[in-house]
């Protein structure tokens, strides 16, 4: 089975900018690596289609190889396509598909096991599993009490199951002989045509599909719902010396293995970690206390990586820059006692 990620298109949700699917995420990933992450099939299987001037511009093979680890298989278009489901037919035939084939879009992330089915499937979800969700950009189903879809519509709220962006077929050349069909009646409808209407065709015609129901999903479907991802995970620089533990001396009593953890501050920034926000201590300590210190981190119940060592005593600023792919202010600072029985309730403002 293939998975196909289509990327034809300009990303009008997300202006000036690069394609959304190439933006990277909290750990330095694009998220086209996201989008795929969750979906249990070999990278071999992934075929992502792109348009030729990203290629050009953003050197798009060479650089997914590296986000991958290894080649994939990326189709280029010359032109940029009208919808999602001629990128779909392009690809199928740019590649002879011959086998079942799920379309997976670039812009969210759920969980699905088993993708290899013995028949057409929607990956679907349940607005009422969540509390912030745009409504105005989904395709909804109805079902039956087989979980056979029975109707789908596009932007059009039937039910509270929503497509969450991943379609399964069977046939290849039967979604080329339906995308063929429908393509030459979309200058009738006057507006673009989706996969959800293939389906809706197929569906009228007897041809069965089923919902999947899944879960973890993300979605980053425009700039706003991106800056709400990006923004749900913050990275902290958190003193050592003083914050983390009392402060200690190179050179006299208290030295820095004989200072005592602050309690507090050791809880808040475990609450930040099981929140999976990323914590940096920055410390006065020469390397030469490195040991000694992942000693004491270690025993407190705190992960002992990144720190940064040989921090100078002074004012601290964290110079950055904007750039339209961090869509917020990226740094500002916070000064909290680290005894201060409120401090969790400080930090929450925060998060």
């Amino acid at each position: 089975m293939k998975v196909l990620v289509p990327c034809g298109g300009r990303s009008s949700r997300y202006p000036n900018q690069p394609p959304k699917w190439m933006l990277p995420a909290h750990d330095g990933r694009p998220m086209l690596a996201l989008a795929v992450s969750r979906i249990k099939i070999a990278i071999e299987d992934v075929v992502v289609t792109i348009l030729r001037e990203h290629e050009d511009r953003y050197r798009v093979r060479a650089g997914l190889e590296a986000a991958f680890g290894q080649p994939i298989h990326v189709v280029v278009l010359e032109e940029p396509t009208r919808s999602q489901p001629e990128t779909v037919a392009k690809t199928i035939e740019a590649i002879g598909l011959n086998e079942p084939f799920l379309v997976k879009d670039s812009d969210n992330m759920f969980v699905v096991d088993d993708v290899v089915q013995p028949t057409n499937y929607v990956c679907v979800d349940s607005l009422n599993n969540y509390d912030q969700i745009n409504p105005r950009n989904k395709s909804y189903l109805q079902v039956d009490h087989r979980n056979v879809v029975t109707n789908i519509r596009e932007k059009v709220v039937i039910s509270d199951l929503f497509s969450v962006g991943g379609y399964s077929f069977l046939q290849p050349e039967q979604f080329l002989a339906y995308y063929r069909r429908l393509s030459q009646r979309t200058a009738e409808w006057q507006r673009e045509l989706y996969i959800s209407d293939i389906i809706g065709a197929m569906i009228l015609d007897g041809i069965p599909f089923l919902a999947r129901q899944i879960t973890g999903y993300q979605d980053w479907g425009t700039i706003t719902e991106w800056r709400r991802s990006l923004l749900s995970r913050k990275t902290y620089f958190v003193l050592l010396d003083g914050f983390v533990f009392d402060r200690g001396s190179e050179h006299f009593h208290p030295a820095f293995s004989e200072v005592t953890p602050n309690t507090a501050a050791v809880d808040a920034i475990k609450e930040l970690v099981r929140r999976e926000h990323t914590v940096i201590y920055l410390s006065i300590r020469s390397q030469a206390h490195a040991e000694v210190t992942e000693r004491q981190l270690a025993a407190v119940g705190l992960p002992t990586t990144r720190v940064i060592y040989g921090c100078p005593i002074s004012t601290w600023v964290l110079l950055s820059a904007a750039h339209p792919t961090l869509p917020f202010q990226t740094g500002h600072a916070l000064e909290l006692q680290p005894d201060d029985e409120n401090l969790l309730g400080k930090l929450a403002l925060e998060l």
